[in-house]
């Protein structure tokens, strides 16, 4: 127990020392606002329904909730997810976004990687270095002063690129505003429309993809990709059931107060899952040393792989209380193979439901992690 007891104070020294060296600023809430006219001169790490970001940030802003809008300006990097992604407020560093609808009217003096199902770069804005986006549909009309690589389905440029571009997408259209100084590679079953005024200044070199067998690779493809979908599905269920019922006191602790303070333990999770990485690989370059760093790296692992099984169960709980209003309705193993079943039907949901099923293991992250630390200070 010593033993236990001393690893899990080093990990947390390992995690704690270079945030308070750094300095961070946490906030997690149902709704949170830095109003204009506030400042934070630290790294913000922030997690919520709605949030929204009117005031100066001074360091990195690390964000995540439901509908996020960053009108102040950061003066360092971005990193934000949310079902609706508004960046009006100018970005110092680079920026790192992932949405279903994601909207930027800003300039970053970095470069921009962002994949959403809905990506709008709006006239006006200014990215001065690379870009890279992934999505469904595509509307690049600002300016880029690096190369920019596109991958989606309908992907609309009207905007000034510095360099080079190249895009992978089934429908492809240069507005008449478009400058490219580079080269344009483009890969697609069809050439792209170029509308009368776009200059492309280097060469142009369209791409044409193979149209695969009809029966055969698409066939082939989704038989592997239900074959591992259903191998996964099953082993989170048999996970699930073995965590409801060989640790079923603890299990049911964990769900009850992530359910109960689903928004606060999110952020705990959140900040646990973006700090404990940057701490470990200080540890690692450190006079901590590589033996200490790889002992926090497996705690950290050992925690991932356990709230990743929780969330499930997590889920179950928040339906049975949300959903059909049950309260106080205990878990049993066929609601607990329903939730499972549920979660994977929408992790086949591109973006949104990636981020939903994230932000479930956010709060499983959070509650199992204090829920731990809680039992070792006993």
């Amino acid at each position: 127990m010593k033993k236990i007891l001393f690893l899990s104070v080093l990990s947390a020294v390992l995690i704690i020392v270079p945030v308070l060296a750094y300095g961070a600023t946490f906030k997690a809430d149902q709704n949170y606002y830095l109003n204009p006219g506030l400042t934070i001169n630290d790294n913000l790490y922030t997690v919520g329904s709605n949030v929204s970001i009117a005031g100066v940030v001074n360091g990195d802003l690390f964000t995540a909730g439901n509908n996020v809008l960053i009108s102040g300006p950061v003066n360092a990097d971005l990193a934000a997810a949310g079902n609706t992604l508004n960046v009006n407020g100018n970005v110092t560093g680079d920026m790192r976004l992932l949405g279903g609808n994601i909207n930027i009217t800003n300039s970053a003096g970095g470069e921009l990687l962002a994949a959403g199902g809905q990506m709008n770069v709006m006239s006006g804005s200014i990215v001065k270095g690379d870009v890279k986006i992934a999505g469904g549909n595509v509307n690049y009309s600002g300016n880029a002063g690096g190369d920019v690589v596109i991958n989606g389905n309908k992907v609309y440029i009207n905007g000034t690129i510095e360099k080079n571009l190249s895009v992978k997408a089934r429908d492809i259209t240069l507005g008449s505003g478009t400058l490219i100084k580079g080269n344009f590679d483009y890969y697609s079953l069809k050439e792209a429309v170029i509308e009368q005024g776009a200059t492309i200044r280097g060469t142009v070199n369209f791409h044409k993809t193979e149209t695969p067998a009809k029966k055969q690779m698409p066939g082939f493809i989704f038989g592997l990709f239900t074959l591992a979908l259903l191998v996964k599905t099953m082993m989170f269920i048999v996970a699930s059931l073995a965590a409801l019922y060989l640790a079923r006191t603890h299990v049911k602790s964990i769900v009850r107060e992530a359910s109960s303070n689903f928004w606060k333990e999110a952020g705990r999770g959140f900040i646990l899952f973006i700090v404990a990485p940057v701490a470990i690989i200080i540890s690692f370059i450190t006079i901590i040393g590589i033996t200490l760093g790889m002992i926090a790296l497996f705690i950290y692992l050992a925690l991932i792989t356990i709230a990743a099984v929780i969330a499930g169960l997590l889920f179950a709980k928040l339906a049975l209380k949300y959903i059909f209003k049950k309260e106080n309705y205990e878990l049993n193993w066929w609601i607990v193979i329903l939730a499972v079943l549920a979660l994977g039907l929408i992790a086949l949901i591109p973006v949104a439901g990636w981020i939903f099923i994230f932000i479930i293991f956010l709060a499983a992250l959070g509650s199992f992690a204090n829920h731990v630390y809680k039992k070792l200070k006993e």
